[in-house]
């Protein structure tokens, strides 16, 4: 399969990218600003509307799997236009191109198209952004359903692994933190669905490759708040749990609002997958195991 992929140089591309080749498939990497791996790697520009065009035409691949965004929420909050050019607007201009030529697309969205108020959401459930990141994913995700012929929108909630040296992530940031040997502060209240990119890698290559449609959460198993699952790493990885210390959502001085229970219901993604949302603790093995075998 012709497969091009976007933010392929990010934690979640680049191991899509990895996947993908080892699965024998013919892989362009999109990246903006770090170099990715792949069969044939494009440093592009999304808000260059007739590059992002001219790359996919000149392509013209059987499957987009469109995983790059601005993801970081306060600065999406200071700069909302911004956020909605790169999340929202220039997705609908690979969506619209994906419908011309017939490509196949899968627009990785997140769990903070939704207010928090419930938690565990289902797929039909109705999105309330609090913030300009949610609001420019949610954006990202009307353009797909208004503009793109055969897709897949995907939810993910707190992507965590291994393979970005350039950026750390939840998990990453954690051990960091936790080899120091001094006290962590993790906020203890703010529920979610920890994902390890390595899972979510192989759930989105198989909806891809099986072309499943509509709407799917493709996230970790568990609603988990942070400082549990702080926790459960810290044991995981043999460190002492008490050096986690729990703090309020309010003491955190964002600039954003965040969802305070924005976690995902999975089960349709463990009916439909051979490869199945993880449970926390089965993540955190993978994820040392991932770790031990990149430094060995």
């Amino acid at each position: 399969m012709k497969l091009l992929i976007t933010g392929a140089s990010g934690l979640l591309g680049n191991k899509l990218v990895e996947l993908a080749l080892d699965a024998g498939h013919n892989v362009s990497s999109v990246y903006n600003e770090h170099p990715a791996k792949g069969n044939e790697a494009l440093r592009v520009d999304l808000r260059d509307t007739q590059e992002v065009r001219s790359i996919l035409a000149n392509r013209a691949p059987d499957a987009v799997i469109h995983t790059a965004s601005i993801t970081d929420v306060d600065f999406c909050e200071r700069n909302p236009s911004l956020a909605m050019d790169v999340n929202g607007k220039a997705t609908g201009i690979i969506a619209s191109t994906c419908h011309e030529l017939n490509s196949f697309l899968v627009y990785v969205s997140t769990d903070y198209v939704f207010d928090g108020q419930t938690g565990h959401y289902r797929e039909e459930d109705t999105p309330n952004p609090l913030n300009a990141y949610g609001q420019s994913k949610l954006l990202g995700e009307q353009m797909v359903s208004n503009l793109a012929r055969n897709y897949c929108t995907v939810r993910t909630s707190v992507v965590f692994g291994c393979g970005r040296e350039h950026r750390s992530n939840l998990g990453t940031w954690l051990l960091e933190q936790l080899s120091t040997g001094k006290n962590v502060k993790v906020i203890n209240g703010q529920y979610a669905s920890p994902t390890l990119s390595t899972q979510l890698a192989r759930m989105l290559l198989e909806v891809t490759e099986r072309r499943i449609t509509g709407t799917i959460h493709l996230a970790g198993a568990n609603r988990i708040n942070r400082y549990e699952f702080a926790v459960r790493l810290a044991r995981e990885f043999e460190f002492n749990p008490s050096l986690v210390v729990p703090i309020t959502p309010d003491s955190v001085n964002w600039y954003a609002r965040r969802p305070a229970d924005s976690s995902l219901n999975t089960e349709k993604a463990a009916q439909l997958l051979d490869a199945k949302p993880m449970t926390v603790d089965n993540e955190l093995r993978e994820f040392k195991l991932e770790l031990q075998q990149k430094y060995r």
